[in-house]
């Protein structure tokens, strides 16, 4: 059991996809993590800049197919003023199979993945966190039971330390497969649990 190691990635340019951290990476996104190697599982976004920078022009690929699952209307109950942030190609391995937007004011990041795990090896590392937070770079990690979602889920609400910011996750297990929903925040904020599972019951028969 291996708690997860945020990775440190950047939005430049056109606004980077990121991975996520409770839900897992493709295998190409893999991040170590201590103890071992570990998928990646949730964003790190400080800020999401839209606008293109002088020094950056990542190669960027096209939408995901969970782009029609988790589509601008879907992403606007949770955000204000969605925008797609296109995918970034990895300088290694195969890019992950998600689909993120960005806020308007670029303050929040949400994002849709299947994970690499078992949906019993997620909740197993999503409590090893609650006992020990700190080997990922978070603290006051809590994860609670999620009634009435796919064939199990549960949420789980962290504060990260570096950068700052407040992420929320819900994991899920439908049909074959385990999902992850990820809202990544400004440190501090309150609710992104709440409204994230009902997102997510929303995304549920799109994705069976």
């Amino acid at each position: 059991m291996h708690p997860r190691r945020l990775p440190r990635t950047a939005l430049p340019a056109a606004a980077a996809i990121l991975c996520g951290l409770l839900a897992s990476c493709s295998t190409g996104s893999a991040s170590p993590a201590a103890g071992g190697t570990s998928p990646a599982r949730a964003p790190q976004v400080s800020s999401v800049s839209l606008a293109p920078t002088v020094n950056s022009s990542p190669k960027t690929l096209p939408p995901s197919r969970l782009c029609t699952v988790l589509d601008q209307s879907a992403a606007g109950l949770v955000l204000t003023a969605p925008k797609q942030a296109p995918r970034v190609a990895p300088n290694k391995g195969t890019a992950e199979d998600s689909c993120s937007y960005a806020s308007g004011d670029g303050a929040a990041l949400l994002t849709l993945n299947p994970s690499a795990r078992s949906y019993e090896t997620e909740i197993s590392a999503a409590h090893s966190l609650v006992r020990d937070p700190a080997s990922a770079g978070m603290s006051d990690v809590k994860v609670t039971e999620v009634d009435g979602l796919g064939q199990g889920a549960f949420s789980e609400s962290a504060e990260v330390l570096q950068p700052r910011q407040s992420v929320a996750y819900v994991v899920w297990r439908a049909g074959s497969r385990t999902w992850v929903l990820t809202l990544a925040l400004p440190a501090g904020s309150e609710g992104g649990v709440v409204q994230l599972v009902p997102l997510a019951r929303k995304l549920t028969p799109r994705l069976t």
